[in-house]
């Protein structure tokens, strides 16, 4: 069980949503290559298996093909946007058991696709066989997905830093204009704020000085 869980949160990091069920298997993941290959192992004879495959949100033409165990290719479908099919189309007797492969490809890839993939594997009495638990191992190039998100997540964290400090940069400049601004309004205002209190002094020892005169002129004998 430990696992699987393992398992899951590894998918997780390397941007695959992923649902483990008593019936089936739903992945999604980010087509980003010409060609991406999903593996699993399939050790319990079964006698057929569904497998649906499908561009989320268009109709991006795919090509999907299904290798057996023994490495030839079993099935293979022309560039469509989605895909269903029955492996083998005629339910019998089917037990081959081992490593499969899924591959899913584009010529046309110009920006990555997001693909659902689902898996429903059933017994020969036709029940869904427990996927969760006969489905050993699933995986998406694991090391190479977490290596590219890795670095895509760097590169996005460095934008985003590059970013905000173009944007303090900014911001600083514009409190600097603004600091200056206000520092010479307040120069200005100290400036005019003397010259007044000046100009208002000598105004006051004038008047002063023309009143002593005028009362020593109306005092003094003609």
């Amino acid at each position: 069980m430990s696992r699987y869980f393992a398992l899951l949160l590894a998918l997780a990091s390397s941007n695959v949503f992923c649902i483990f069920s008593d019936s089936y298997v739903d992945m999604r993941f980010l087509l980003e290559t010409e060609q991406e290959c999903v593996f699993f192992e399939v050790h319990q004879p079964h006698s057929q298996m569904d497998i649906a495959v499908s561009a989320l949100k268009s109709e991006y033409p795919l090509s999907v093909e299904l290798i057996n165990p023994s490495g030839s290719s079993a099935f293979k479908t022309p560039n469509s946007g989605r895909h269903y099919f029955k492996y083998p189309e005629v339910d019998g007797s089917f037990h081959e058991i081992g490593d499969f492969q899924l591959c899913i490809s584009s010529r046309q890839i110009r920006q990555p696709v997001q693909v659902s993939l689902i898996i429903v594997i059933h017994e020969k009495n036709a029940n869904n066989i427990d996927v969760a638990s006969n489905l050993k191992r699933i995986k998406h190039n694991s090391d190479f997905d977490n290596a590219r998100m890795t670095l895509k997540n760097f590169e996005q964290i460095t934008l985003n830093i590059d970013v905000q400090l173009k944007i303090m940069k900014t911001e600083q400049a514009k409190r600097a204009f603004v600091e200056k601004i206000d520092r010479q309004h307040i120069e200005t205002a100290f400036e005019m704020i003397n010259f007044w209190h000046i100009m208002r002094v000598f105004l006051v020892l004038f008047i002063a000085g023309f009143q002593v005169h005028a009362i020593r002129t109306l005092l003094s004998p003609k």
